[in-house]
């Protein structure tokens, strides 16, 4: 198969933030879910921003199983947190799940950079909004920095 390979650029405002199927609606009328601003579609990956946002007092536990050939994942704001509330991983975090991983965490207030490189978004195993409330957020505790795990 031929591919045309072509330069292109996505200004600040250009692209549209699709909201997910599971995001809520509360009594104030706030929304809360993820959203999700494709940056690029090609069989050769897909690269999106994912913005994801829990009402006060929960948070989002979501696991997901990588597509075929893997996802690279880079947390711009916000942190992973495990169930006791401690931050797994913050702000300038690289993460690479591979083919076929199951991964995920709870967050309550985060934005990745994600690229999955079949093109094809990772399964969605659960999903959960919890009661949560954690130890401390990624501003607080400094989380810079790449965490390094082979798996």
């Amino acid at each position: 198969m031929s591919v045309t390979w072509k330069s292109f650029r996505v200004g600040a405002e250009e692209g549209d933030w699709e909201p997910a199927s599971y995001n809520i609606r509360t009594d104030d009328g706030q929304e809360y879910g993820r959203w999700r601003r494709v940056l690029r579609k090609h069989p050769h990956g897909l690269t999106v921003i994912s913005r994801y946002k829990a009402p006060p007092g929960k948070a989002w536990k979501i696991i997901g199983k990588a597509s075929e050939l893997g996802e690279e994942v880079y947390i711009m704001e916000g942190a992973y947190y495990d169930a006791q509330g401690r931050i797994l991983a913050g702000p300038g975090t690289f993460m690479f799940n591979a083919p076929g991983a199951r991964h995920g965490g709870i967050s309550r207030d985060l934005t990745l950079y994600i690229h999955c490189c079949s093109g094809e978004s990772d399964e969605i195993i659960s999903i959960e909004l919890i009661d949560f409330e954690p130890k401390a957020t990624a501003s607080e505790s400094g989380e810079r920095g790449v965490t390094r795990r082979a798996t």
